[in-house]
């Protein structure tokens, strides 16, 4: 088993020696291949013109917590032309010469991301810049018309305050004549009261002189004066009655003015809740203006000659090892 060991790695040397040998014997072959392809792919990698990254975020704005556009719409309308159009026609850029942009969305976020490749660096920095400008101007408008929409009912609530504070004072008004009444009608009950208690008095002393004089006189008198004295009591109880009434008539005021007070920090609280509606719209914005990459995505000179060299190398020992075993083999 031994020698049979040493003879396969003496097979596997010699023919590894014969590679090296066919690999020096066919050199200038090799070298030619391998230059036919480095050459070449060198001068054109340097002859081409550079191509940059141009590149540009945007973020859309919110409107009462909702994005003003869905980032995905907004990646679709750029897909499906709906800024192109206007961008060829403002910077006069024909259809053939419109570079292609790609567009992405980061999963979860409101950002669009747009970028293109080109070897028209400005042409490129200027269709990104057009495009985030219409987006901006279209998303503006937005914003704008729910600011002035809140604005305006930010007015109409403040006329409605006013209003409401002319009835409070109206009501308030109301009250004085009212507080003027219930002191008149108090001051006719306090003369109506000495009236009664002059009444008492006189039937007290007309009974006192019934006891000793029985006379038709003295007998109507005290009948007139009891009359008397019934009636001013009802005419005392009336007019508590309507003391009473314009009492319940001034808490219906102080009801009504306590109602609208309650309204107007209602229409305050709302509007303060506009307010901050107002302070809470965001505007559409550029996040990173179109920039130019540092180095050019393409060509990339040294990559293409290392992948030509290795090509080129591997061609051109294919073909030596493929001539010699043809010159062996081809009687």
């Amino acid at each position: 088993m031994i020698p049979e060991e040493n003879n396969t790695d003496n097979y596997e040397e010699v023919n590894l020696a014969d590679y090296v040998k066919i690999i020096f014997k066919k050199k200038r072959l090799i070298a030619a291949i391998f230059f036919i392809f480095v050459v070449p792919t060198a001068i054109v990698s340097f002859w081409l013109p550079k191509v940059y990254k141009i590149d540009t975020s945007l973020e859309t704005g919110i409107v009462n917590g909702v994005a003003i556009e869905d980032a995905k719409q907004v990646v679709e309308k750029i897909k499906g032309d709906a800024y192109g159009i206007l961008t060829r026609k403002e910077l006069e850029i024909s259809e053939e010469d419109y570079p292609e942009i790609k567009i992405n969305n980061p999963e979860g976020t409101n950002l669009i991301i747009l970028k293109i490749e080109s070897d028209e660096i400005q042409r490129a920095k200027d269709v990104l810049s057009k495009i985030g400008e219409l987006i901006l101007e279209e998303h503006q408008k937005v914003v704008l018309s729910k600011k002035e929409s809140i604005e305006k009912d930010i007015v109409s609530l403040k006329n409605q305050i006013v209003l409401v504070e002319k009835d409070i004072e109206n009501t308030k008004n109301k009250n004085q004549p009212l507080n003027e009444d219930i002191k008149r009608i108090e001051n006719k009950i306090s003369y109506s009261n000495e009236e009664k208690v002059n009444l008492e008095a006189k039937i007290d002393a007309l009974q006192k002189v019934l006891v000793y004089e029985q006379t038709p006189g003295t007998q109507f008198a005290l009948f007139d004066a009891k009359e008397k004295l019934a009636v001013k009591k009802q005419e005392i109880e009336n007019l508590y009655l309507q003391i009473n009434s314009l009492e319940r008539a001034k808490e219906d005021l102080n009801v009504a003015v306590n109602s609208s007070r309650k309204n107007i920090e209602d229409l305050n609280t709302e509007i303060n809740s506009l307010v901050d509606s107002s302070n809470d719209l965001i505007f559409t914005s550029v996040i990173k203006d179109p920039v130019i990459s540092e180095r050019p995505v393409s060509p990339r000179p040294l990559l293409n000659i290392a992948i030509a060299a290795v090509l080129g190398l591997f061609i051109g020992m294919f073909f030596a090892f493929t001539k010699e075993w043809w010159a062996k083999n081809k009687n």
